[in-house]
């Protein structure tokens, strides 16, 4: 196969070789004083793509490999203001935990039907606490109205809470966010000293409610008969967060308001209706964020490396190569990729050249068209033109001995072109 696919090869510089001898003749000492070959700039191969490309892989495997360890160690702990899992200063894992060791069960419930579930399987004497309910649908925060546990603690409701749960009392506004001194009876309240419930003020004719932390003449914090029970309105989340738990009388006193019964759940319903989290969904929304930017400055600046400095500038080899040398490299391609297909039609393509040539049947690709082409070699070898036709423009040998029993009758077809001599 080497023979037919340098013939091909050949056969397609046949034009580099006529260049070489004018450009021996205009420069001969170029290529005398050209004592090593210089160094010529080729298109990026495989191993220098990679060698580009390793450093930013590497950099992104490492920010994958530290977010992914971040979300795996911490579990997504940090969740959101009075989440008892969250260690972040708006969550309330530290009170959650004060309140493990202090013999009461905390149990979080994320959806309503857990909710009801855990009710009905919960001892009489059970605390619930609602974050913020005014921030829960309307199924979510109707689960937990209907239920009566011993102690029921709402912080920060609004009217609308409050006449879902049946409570006769109301939003008096904001007041104070400060911190508040008792100024009541509770004896919790009086335990514990001042402390952070400053934010929202109620007001209530319930008899029998205890209205305590005033600010504004609104108390923050109140408790009122509910249903055999009773009810705490808590004016702020503060006294509850990790960051304010060791000031002042905070964790004094929402210690004593949700460890007053064993059982202690807490209801934070989860964003999701299915509470099915993703990947994405545990990540901090700074990561989020920040790989939003990452990315937009990956693609800027592949854009940036990918931009157009002008039009392809090209310019003389510095030294003479003989076409014979690229004939040879090119004919190393077709064996070393195997294309049969593409050395047989070089082949084909250069006799068909040649033999136009020698029959002066014109120039272009009209000199070669078959109806024109084979019956001139008919004509002149007296051959039946369907075997010409065949040899010239037939379908791609099945193998290497196939291209070259071609590249021979290719030669031998042409010999008798050049003669005239009719083929036996």
């Amino acid at each position: 196969m080497n023979e037919a696919v340098d013939e091909a090869a050949k056969d397609a510089d046949d034009a580099a070789l006529r260049a070489e001898g004018h450009a021996a003749t205009a420069t001969p000492s170029v290529a005398r004083n050209s004592a090593t070959p210089p160094t010529t700039s080729v298109s990026p191969d495989a191993a220098a793509l990679w060698r580009a490309a390793r450093g930013p892989l590497l950099l992104a495997a490492l920010i994958l490999f530290v977010v992914s360890a971040i979300i795996l160690i911490t579990g997504g702990r940090d969740r959101g203001e009075l989440d008892p899992r969250a260690v972040d200063p708006a969550g309330s894992r530290a009170l959650a935990e004060i309140l493990r060791d202090e013999g009461v069960a905390v149990t979080l419930v994320t959806s309503p039907q857990a909710l009801r579930a855990a009710v009905e399987n919960a001892p009489a004497d059970t605390t619930v606490l609602v974050p913020f309910p005014n921030r829960l649908t309307a199924e979510q925060i109707a689960a937990a109205a209907v239920l009566r546990p011993a102690r029921t603690v709402l912080v920060e409701p609004d009217d609308g809470s409050l006449e879902t749960f049946g409570l006769d009392a109301h939003d008096d506004g904001s007041v104070d966010r400060g911190a508040l001194q008792p100024r009541c009876d509770l004896l919790e309240a009086l335990r514990a000293g001042d402390a952070d419930v400053g934010g929202t003020g109620y007001q209530t004719s319930v008899r029998g409610a205890v209205r305590c932390y005033p600010a504004s003449g609104s108390p923050t914090l109140v408790l009122l008969p509910h249903d055999g029970g009773d009810a705490v309105l808590l004016g702020s989340g503060k006294a509850l967060r990790n960051d304010r738990l060791d000031e002042r009388g905070n964790a004094s006193l929402t210690m004593q308001l949700l460890g007053a019964h064993p059982q202690l759940l807490w209801y934070l319903p989860e964003e999701s209706a299915d509470g099915d989290e993703g990947l994405l969904s545990l990540l901090p929304a700074g990561w989020r964020f920040g790989t939003i930017q990452l990315s937009a400055a990956v693609i800027l600046f592949a854009l940036y490396r990918a931009r157009r400095l002008g039009p392809v500038v090209t310019e003389p080899l510095p030294v003479v190569v003989r076409a014979a040398e690229t004939a040879e490299g090119r004919a190393r391609l077709y064996r070393r990729g195997r294309t049969v297909d593409r050395a047989a039609d070089q082949l084909r393509a250069a006799a068909r050249t040649r033999i136009a040539a020698r029959l002066g049947t014109g120039s272009g690709p009209a000199a070669t068209d078959p109806a024109v082409l084979v019956d001139a070699v008919a004509a002149r070898t007296r051959r039946a033109p369907a075997d010409i036709y065949h040899l010239l423009y037939g379908a791609v040998p099945d193998d290497e001995n196939g291209l070259v029993a071609l590249a021979d009758q290719l030669d031998l077809l042409e010999d008798h072109v050049k003669t005239g001599a009719r083929q036996p």
